[in-house]
Formats: C-alpha cells, structure tokens, sequence
C-alpha cells in the first residue's frame, strides 16, 4: 500500500473501508471533542470541590475498579448479543457523567459521575476496538486506526483552546468558570447517541447459538490461542498503570507547583492532540511495515522524557511554558503506542472470539489500573508530587518492556 501523506490516499483507504468504520471515524472526532473540552480540568475542578491529593487518586481507582467489573461482559454480549445496544448503553453512561460533574455541589458527588464515566468509557472503547479489529485488514489495521486517531484529532484540536477561552469568559480557574464545559460536553454526547442510534447496524452475531449455553467456553478458547496471549494482556495492562498513575495530578501538579493557568494547561492538551494527528499515519504506517515491537520500543523514551521535562520545568520562568509544552509534544506519542500495542492484540484472535478478547484485554488494564491513581496519591502526600512522575517511569522500565520482548511480532499472524 502506498504512503498516506497526501489527503487523496487517506482518503482512498477510508474508502475502501465499511459503513461501520466510517460511522466510527465521526463518532471519535465528537467523543474527542467532548473529551478535550474537560481533560485538562476534571482533577482541578474536583480539589476546588474539596478533594485532596489522596481523595482524587481513591476517586480514579474506584472508577477504575467498576471499569474493570464491565470490560468482560462487555466483550461478552457484543459478541453474542447487540454491539449497537451496548455502544448506545455507554453513550448514555457519558452523558449521565457529564451531567453530574455539572450539577455536582460537593467532590464526594464525583464518585457516581466518575463511576458512570468509566462504565461508559471502558464499554465504548471495548465496541469501537471489536468494530476496528473485526472490520479493518491486517495489512491495514495499525494504518487505519492511525487514520482515525488523525482525523480526530484534526476536529477535536480546537476544543482545549475553546474551553480556556470559555473558563475566562466564566471567571478563571473555579467552580464557576469550569462547571459550563460540562454541559457543553453533555449535549456532544446526545448527539453522540443520535448518531449512533441512526447510524449503527448490528450485524449478524458470529458466536453460534449453541455456543451462548456455555459463557465460560469462548473465554477458554481464548487462552488456547497460545502462550503470548498472557504475556500480551499482561503488557497491555502494564501500560495502563504510568498513564493511570500520573494523569489524574498532571493538570493540578502543572497548575499549583509550575503555574499554569487555563490557555498553558490547554496548550498542553492541543499538544499532547497535534502528535497524533501528525505521526499516526506515519507511524502506523512504519508499523505495518516493520512491525509493532520495533515501534513500541522505539516510542517508550519519549513517554519517560515527557515525565521529566514536567518535574524539571522552571518554575514563574520564561522557559516554563516551553517544558510544559514539551511534555505535550511527548506525551502525546503514548497514545500511539496503545494504538500499535491494539493492533497487536487484534491479530492474535480469530474474529469469532474477538469480543471475549478484547474484554478480557480490558478487565486486566483495569485491574491492574485500580490501585495506581491510589498510590499516585500516597506517593503525591507522603513522599513528593514529583516522584509520582519518577515511579512511572520505573513501572515502564522494570516491568513492561522486558514483558515486551519476550512476546512475538505479530504483523504476519493469521488467527483461524
């Protein structure tokens, strides 16, 4: 296949695609949208509510936790029931946590949003990844999902910019200058839910009827697959852990210890956006060609030197706003290497057991995601807020990257 830098071969290969992964390019571009309108702002907004560093970190692990609770019979009934019911299920789920993180009036009211938030994100994720995996070729996968994180990104790139100007429209930095992104956000996931309910066809269910008398069946198969399916979902869940460590005190830590206001904290979010957009396709592309372990490892780096560049950041210093914005520019290769990483989890399962898959895929990242935010926390009160950065890195080194290698390439695998 050819490269895709010029628009008319990206477009090409959109469409050569089905209905269903075109239908999934619109609905990321608006989930992008509703996402980055708030990123930036939920654990600032939850300590102006009243939370503590220790408090925030029980708020992220407990929705980790109901997360994990969902993935598998998520993966479950998409296979053997409603792909369409479950996608329209978690929409609203969003909706329902945006609409209480606007009207929350107190931090403890952020339990039951972030609950639903991660019972609907973990269902989403898991129907539009069985969708990709079931409908894009091998040879195209790691390209097309690249594809599609770029032209979200392309739609959603304003929208962290859109909510700075809106905060300082409100006010600033509070309560009352950040509750109106999630209204705002609330109406993108109706139109989320309209699209869906109109546009999403369910398909014939791949698991034969005999099959659903024995729900413990699919999920053994899975594991004959071979010895890298533990070592893969393992990975997976390793690269969970850094990101869920750090990400809930990235926006306070930037915010309180370096003095970023509302337009900075937002430039870090367009930065950590404007990566993918520009390397997906490229990367995607290098992957398909040269396999997902190369690129991983190749990635992981700039993951740490991110970390770094936040801890090492002058402080009310002219250079400030250029280490925060580098820690965008790195960051945002992360979200590349879940994309590869993905691709690889999708080409060791015949599509017949995809849906068990990638919920089992899902139950172990969360699992392992559970205690994380929680030891962030502890880490943030009683050691130092910037060893939570340090221990991430740690996590990465120690543990997933020697896991990594020991797990074969999977560009040329042809699950039966």
């Amino acid at each position: 296949m050819k490269s895709l830098r010029h628009p008319r071969r990206a477009l090409n290969l959109v469409q050569r695609q089905t209905h269903h992964f075109k239908l999934m390019l619109g609905r990321r571009a608006l989930h992008g949208i509703a996402t980055n309108l708030t990123v930036q702002y939920n654990s600032i907004y939850a300590t102006l509510l009243g939370a503590s560093s220790t408090q925030l970190g029980s708020l992220h692990s407990v929705g980790n936790a109901i997360g994990a609770l969902v993935s598998v019979p998520a993966g479950w009934f998409i296979d053997y029931y409603s792909i369409k019911s479950i996608f329209l299920l978690s929409t609203i789920l969003l909706a329902g946590s945006s609409l209480l993180y606007f009207i929350a009036p107190h931090w403890a009211w952020l339990f039951a949003a972030i609950i639903l938030y991660y019972l609907g994100m973990r269902t989403t994720c898991t129907s539009c990844t069985v969708i990709c995996a079931r409908e894009l070729p091998n040879e195209e996968r790691a390209t097309g999902r690249g594809l599609c994180r770029t032209l979200s990104s392309i739609v959603a790139i304003g929208a962290p910019l859109l909510a700075a100007w809106l905060i300082s429209l409100f006010g600033g930095i509070g309560i009352d200058g950040i509750r109106p992104l999630y209204a705002i956000q609330l109406l993108i996931f109706i139109v989320i839910f309209v699209l869906l309910l109109k546009g999403l066809r369910d398909t014939q269910n791949i698991s034969s009827p005999d099959d659903r008398r024995n729900i413990l069946s699919g999920f053994r198969q899975v594991f004959k697959q071979g010895p890298d399916v533990v070592r893969l979902v393992i990975v997976m869940g390793l690269m969970e852990m850094p990101w869920s460590m750090t990400q809930p005190f990235m926006p306070v830590y930037a915010h309180q210890s370096k003095g970023a206001d509302a337009f900075l904290l937002s430039g870090i979010t367009m930065a950590i956006t404007i990566v993918p957009m520009l390397t997906s396709i490229p990367l995607g592309r290098l992957a398909d060609r040269y396999g997902r372990k190369k690129m991983l490892f190749a990635i992981a780096p700039l993951a740490y030197a991110a970390n770094l560049c936040l801890v090492f950041a002058p402080v009310d210093d002219k250079l400030t706003p250029l280490f925060l914005l580098l820690y965008g520019v790195l960051f945002g290769f992360n979200s590349i290497s879940i994309i590869l990483a993905s691709s690889m989890t999708a080409e060791i399962m015949p599509s017949a057991l995809m849906g068990h898959w990638i919920g089992i895929v899902s139950l172990i990242r969360a699992l392992l995601s559970i205690p994380t935010p929680l030891i962030g926390g502890m880490i943030w009160e009683h050691i130092g807020p910037e060893y939570v950065f340090f221990a991430a890195i740690a996590v990465d080194i120690l543990l997933r990257l020697p896991l990594l290698g020991s797990v074969r390439e999977t560009l040329s695998s042809s699950p039966t």
